[in-house]
């Protein structure tokens, strides 16, 4: 397959070449990535300026890479622009989970995101690193894993799948659960808030790699009837 990878951590980042290494052997890659670091910067696009994609050479990698001076949604747009027939965009392996409300600020996610609104599958992929006991590889594992999964059997040209893999041994991943959206906050102040139940938060916390199926139409469809009856004229 022809796969465009991207992440928000920079052309340079550590996650962003193991994940080429990785899904090079079998696939055509081409990576269009920011020229700097730009996590947090959510699905914000570059308005008042010219991109400008730069070809450079990552070492130990044979794909073709660009660095571009824009966002991760920048670098998706220009990547689907300038290249052609991609099958599917894959954005990470982010340096950081992307869990519950995270994704609203998550660059990773909004490239991923950018790639569904241009109607290209799309995988965001994120790894926690603050403990310093991670694996790229083990993370990478993981995303060919779901890779392959989509690539059969649902590869869905409207939805993001964000894969989030716990900083753990690949022997004590207890596997996949695909789940929704928890409750965290980005703030230093609510580091860390879980709702229980089915969601990504409470399985990370268990030791799970998460899964959670993520579409750009933010509409509250359940009380969808409720507004309209309160504010119907």
């Amino acid at each position: 397959m022809k796969l465009l990878l991207t992440n928000d951590d920079g052309v340079n980042a550590e996650g962003l070449h193991v994940l080429a290494k990785h899904f090079e052997r079998d696939n055509e890659i081409i990576i269009a990535a920011p020229s700097m670091q730009r996590s947090g910067s959510g699905h914000s696009i570059t308005t008042r300026e010219s991109l400008v994609a730069e070809e450079v050479k990552i070492p130990d990698i044979s794909s073709k890479a660009y660095s571009i001076n824009g966002t991760p949604a920048d670098c998706v747009r220009v990547g689907l622009d300038k290249f052609k027939n991609i099958d599917m965009v894959i954005s990470g392996i982010n340096d950081g989970f992307n869990l519950g409300i995270d994704v609203l600020y998550s660059g990773t996610v909004s490239a991923a995101v950018e790639a569904s609104v241009c109607k290209v599958p799309s995988i965001a992929v994120s790894l926690d690193t603050k403990g310093g006991n991670y694996d790229y590889n083990i993370a990478a594992e993981y995303a060919l894993k779901v890779f392959d999964i989509a690539r059969d059997k649902y590869r869905k040209d409207d939805v993001v799948l964000n894969l989030n893999i716990p900083p753990l041994p690949m022997e004590k991943i207890k596997g996949i659960k695909v789940c929704s959206m928890g409750f965290k906050y980005k703030r230093d102040i609510l580091e860390s808030k879980e709702c229980g139940g089915n969601t990504d938060v409470y399985y990370i916390n268990d030791g799970y790699a998460t899964l959670t199926p993520l579409h750009y139409d933010l509409t509250n469809y359940n009380i969808m009837d409720k507004v309209a009856g309160l504010f119907s004229v």
